[in-house]
C-alpha cells in the first residue's frame, strides 16, 4: 500500500472553524464532511488507511484553540491507535 503523506501548516489557523476549513482543504475528505471533530474521527477510522499527517507550526494555534487542539491530539492519538498503518506527527 502506499503512504499518502499531508502537510497541514497551522500557521495562520486562530479558530477552530479555520481549522476544519484547513482540514476539508488539504485532506481528501467526504464531499458531506461535517467540519467537526467527530467527522476527523469518522474519516481517520474510516478511510485514512496509508496516512501520514503531518502538523506544523502548531504552537500559536494550541495555545488560541486551547482545550479544542488538546482535543484533537487526544482524537489524533486514538485514531492512530484503532485505524491500521495511519501516522500523525504534531510539530511546534
Amino acid at each position: 500500500m502506499e503512504e499518502k503523506v499531508f502537510y497541514l501548516d497551522l500557521t495562520e489557523v486562530t479558530t477552530k472553524e479555520e481549522l476544519q476549513e484547513l482540514l476539508a482543504k488539504e485532506l481528501p475528505v467526504p464531499e458531506y464532511y461535517g467540519k467537526n471533530l467527530d467527522a476527523l474521527h469518522d474519516v481517520l477510522t474510516d478511510g485514512a488507511e496509508g496516512w501520514n499527517l503531518i502538523f506544523y507550526n502548531t504552537r500559536r494555534a494550541a495555545r488560541l484553540l486551547g482545550k479544542y487542539y488538546d482535543t484533537l491530539m487526544r482524537l489524533c492519538d486514538e485514531a492512530c491507535e484503532e485505524a491500521d498503518n495511519l501516522q500523525i506527527r504534531f510539530y511546534p
